[in-house]
């Protein structure tokens, strides 16, 4: 085994231990993952149709530029 095995006595859940000042930090730490999410979730929202805004600008020129029919 290597040397950072986990001791599963030492691992904890919320609820199981009666430490509120644990039960304090936890929420603050998920509470910030929660925000960090939520953040990144719209960031890439907001890339994502600026992304597709851009493909259809681009189409719609490419559609433009194509000459039209020839009669042969």
């Amino acid at each position: 085994m290597s040397e950072n095995t986990i001791d599963p006595d030492e691992l904890t859940s919320p609820h199981t231990v009666d430490d509120p000042e644990l039960e304090r930090q936890r929420a603050e730490q998920a509470a910030v993952r929660e925000a960090e999410s939520r953040e990144s979730s719209e960031t890439k929202f907001a890339e994502l149709r600026r992304q597709e805004e851009g493909e259809r600008s681009e189409a719609a020129q490419i559609v433009g530029d194509v000459p039209p029919p020839q009669d042969d």
